[in-house]
């Protein structure tokens, strides 16, 4: 556990100011069982379910979007998932597949099964897998589009979109994650367009379709050489004994996690023993070995989770101040929570261990380290305004008058939450502050005098 410890100068204050309330235990945990992974444990009883187009192509661009019912969060992460099938087969709406989106949905997800181009006939060469694969990325790049484009109608969290799939599937996503459309295969991507935009609308060509990582089942890479340089987590469960997309050789998952981890990257492998299997399949496949393959996708895709990301508190004179990017936060003083004291800054008012906790939308909370603070009442010798210094009247209703003898470089009001109110730089020896519209309650001012030291006041806003 970090400790700092800092000194100020304090005059008037007692620890009483604030009222505390009895502390719950909060971890680094998300609420409800959210997103946890396994089969046993579900934030929500069941899901809804929005036939989409996602695409240009109107029979084949069309996707199955499943959310769970009665979820408030407005942020959640999303799974866009392809189905296998060697390029030319399967369904998106397989059972297979289905009910893994339901179960992510009932996580905590936005998960959505896409339906993508098949090619007509089995590839008879590698130019022709290309091409089916290209379309496949330009298929999952408009997808991706889509749903940053319609985010709040989801309530996804457009940070966190992650693709993955089954087989081809997985192989499309795959490549959408890892291959630049600049590595594309020329000859390929000429045949299908010149571009990954082909299956976008125009409404949507300027959303990004970068992801936050990729979890696949039986997947591989035609070229390792497009992992270098990536950064974005990967997550992979293969068969050992797949016959179909080898594990090991020809860009398996295998090869792409030991590639991926010579890099430092996030990255997660999960390898099986199953004779003669390759993916779950066919559509009713033995519930044994899907769920071997499901489980680990969900644990993979839970651990590349921005759960809320560490949270600390940096101190600068009297002012406590957690790290951002929280939707709510609630400080506490020796492990009691201080009543309304939820903003991303605070005042300290007394002695004592301070850390905050923070949630994001997604209900996932994060404790900070704890910063020891010690108030300490100094006599300011060199603090030229220190016997002039007047805050009147208080309470105050309509103003407050500040008057010093002189070296006063900055004063700032606080608010008891830790708000910062305003700031006056250079305030003139007699300086008047209209508090007509500032809410009744207990108030600091802090002073600074030009040599450093400082002074904090309270004063209290009467109606």
């Amino acid at each position: 556990m970090k400790i700092t410890k800092i000194l100020f100068a304090l005059s008037g204050l007692g620890a009483s100011l604030l009222t505390q309330a009895q502390s719950t235990a909060i971890g680094d945990t998300c609420s409800f069982g959210r997103f946890a992974p396994g089969l046993t444990s579900f934030a929500f009883a069941s899901t809804n379910t929005t036939q989409i187009t996602y695409g240009v192509n109107t029979t084949t661009n069309i996707a199955r979007v499943y959310t769970p019912t009665g979820d408030v969060n407005t942020c959640r992460p999303v799974i866009i998932w392809a189905h296998g099938g060697g390029f030319t087969t399967g369904s998106y709406l397989e059972q297979k597949t289905t009910d893994m989106m339901t179960q992510f949905a009932r996580k905590g997800y936005v998960a959505i099964t896409m339906r993508y181009r098949l090619w007509p006939t089995t590839p008879a060469n590698n130019q022709q897998y290309q091409e089916a694969l290209i379309r496949g990325v330009q298929d999952m790049v408009a997808a991706i589009r889509f749903v940053r484009a319609n985010a709040s109608a989801f309530g996804a969290d457009t940070s966190q979109i992650f693709v993955g799939g089954s087989s081809a599937g997985a192989i499309i996503a795959n490549h959408t994650a890892f291959m630049d459309q600049s590595e594309a295969f020329p000859l390929a991507l000429s045949n299908q367009g010149g571009n990954y935009n082909v299956s976008t609308p125009t409404v949507n060509l300027s959303q990004p379709y970068n992801v936050a990582g990729c979890v696949t089942q039986a997947g591989s890479l035609w070229d390792l050489n497009f992992l270098t340089g990536e950064t974005i987590p990967f997550g992979a469960v293969h068969n050992t004994s797949d016959a179909t997309v080898p594990h090991n050789t020809g860009g398996g998952s295998q090869q792409i996690f030991n590639q991926l981890q010579s890099q430092n990257v996030k990255s997660f492998l999960k390898l099986t023993y199953s004779p003669g299997l390759h993916t779950p399949f066919p559509a009713t496949p033995s519930a044994p070995y899907v769920d071997t393959f499901n489980v680990a996708s969900y644990t993979q895709l839970y651990a590349m989770l921005k759960h809320n990301g560490a949270s600390s508190v940096t101190v600068n004179s009297t002012t406590l101040t957690a790290s951002p990017g929280g939707l709510a936060y609630q400080w506490y003083l020796n492990n009691s929570a201080v009543s309304g004291a939820t903003l991303q800054t605070l005042v300290a008012s007394s002695s004592g261990n301070y850390k905050v906790v923070t949630r994001n939308c997604t209900n996932c909370f994060s404790t900070s380290n704890t910063v020891s603070v010690t108030l300490v009442t100094t006599k300011l010798n060199s603090f030229a305004f220190d016997n002039a210094l007047e805050l009147f009247p208080s309470p105050c209703k309509s103003f407050l008058q500040i008057k010093h003898g002189g070296d006063v470089e900055t004063i700032n009001i606080y608010m008891v939450t830790g708000n910062k109110l305003i700031e006056i730089s250079k305030p003139d020896k007699t300086y008047t502050l209209n508090t007509n519209d500032w809410p009744s309650g207990l108030y600091f001012a802090e002073i600074l005098s030009n040599n450093k030291n400082i002074k904090t006041i309270k004063f209290i806003k009467s109606e």
